[in-house]
C-alpha cells in the first residue's frame, strides 16, 4: 500500500488576486464532488474521486475518496477501496470525529478504524488489525481531513499553518507555506490560483513535499497537486471535473457569488 500521507490523495491514496479574504466576508465549505487524475513518475494511475457532503448534526460534514485505478495501478489500491472521514468545522478550523479506511480486499489486512474522543483527549479503535489508543492534542488531523483543513482557513481569511497528522501510529507536524500565485490551465477551465506547500517539520528540505494549486474562484478548492522529491515530480494530481452538490451561500456581510 503506498504511505498514508500518499494515500490520503491516491486513497491514494495554499496570494488571493486583490488581498486574502477577511473574515467579515468568509465563505463556507459546500458540498462538491471533484475528479483528479493521477499519475506516478509520469505513468497513469486512474482517477480519484473526492466527495463532500453533510453530515447530520450542523456543521458536519462526511468526506469519501473513491479509487478507479488504472490496470498498473490495481497491483497496489483495490477499485473497491473506500476511504472516509467524519468531521465538524468550528470557529478555529477542522475537528475530525471518525475515520475508517477500507482497503478492498477479502484480507481486510490494511482496514483503519478510529474514532476521536474529545472528552477523554484520546484517539482509539483499530489500525491494521491491532488497537490503537493514542493520546490526542487539539488539532490532530486524519489523512482525509488534513485536505480540508488548509481549505476551511483560507475560506476563513485565516493563512494555513502547521497542522499536525496521525500517520498509521505516530503523529506527524506539516508547515503549509504560502507562495506565488498563478493561473493555470485545467479540465475544467482557466484558473487563478494560489501555490501553497507543505512540508514535514524539521525536513532539511530534500524530501518529499506536497505543492498546492488551490483556487479562490473555486471555494479554494486545489485544482492541481505534486508531491515533488529532491525537487522532481514524483506524483500529481489534476483536476477533471468539479461539481457542486447545493448552492452557494451568501457569505456573512456579502452578496452570493
Amino acid at each position: 500500500m503506498p504511505r498514508p500521507e500518499a494515500r490520503g490523495f491516491l486513497i491514494a491514496a495554499c496570494v488571493l488576486a486583490g488581498g486574502a479574504l477577511s473574515s467579515a466576508h468568509a465563505q463556507s465549505l459546500r458540498a462538491h464532488e471533484i475528479r483528479y487524475h493521477f499519475s506516478f513518475h509520469g505513468l497513469s494511475g486512474g482517477d480519484l474521486e473526492l466527495r463532500l457532503t453533510p453530515g447530520k448534526e450542523p456543521n458536519s460534514w462526511v468526506y469519501e475518496t473513491h479509487a478507479f485505478p488504472s490496470f498498473l495501478a490495481r497491483l497496489v489500491v483495490s477499485g473497491d477501496s473506500l476511504e472516509r472521514s467524519w468531521f465538524r468545522v468550528t470557529a478555529t478550523g477542522v475537528e475530525p470525529e471518525r475515520y475508517e479506511l477500507d482497503d478492498g480486499t477479502a484480507k481486510h489486512a490494511d482496514d483503519i478504524k478510529l474514532r476521536y474522543d474529545y472528552a477523554k483527549g484520546r484517539i482509539e479503535g483499530t489500525s491494521r488489525g491491532a488497537p490503537l489508543d493514542l493520546p490526542m492534542n487539539p488539532g490532530l488531523q486524519d489523512v482525509m481531513s488534513i485536505r480540508l483543513a488548509p481549505v476551511v482557513d483560507l475560506l476563513a481569511g485565516r493563512e494555513p499553518h502547521e497542522y499536525a497528522m496521525l500517520d498509521g501510529r505516530e503523529i506527524k507536524h506539516y508547515v503549509y507555506t504560502r507562495g506565488r500565485s498563478e493561473r493555470i490551465k485545467t479540465e475544467i477551465g482557466e484558473l487563478d490560483t494560489v501555490v501553497i506547500t507543505s512540508d514535514r517539520k524539521g525536513s532539511d528540505g530534500h524530501g518529499r513535499v506536497w505543492r498546492y494549486w488551490y483556487a479562490p474562484s473555486e471555494g479554494w478548492l486545489p485544482v492541481r497537486a505534486e508531491q515533488q522529491e529532491d525537487g522532481k515530480p514524483r506524483m500529481v494530481l489534476t483536476v477533471r471535473s468539479l461539481k457542486w452538490l447545493e448552492p452557494a451561500a451568501a457569505p456573512t456581510g456579502g452578496a452570493a457569488r
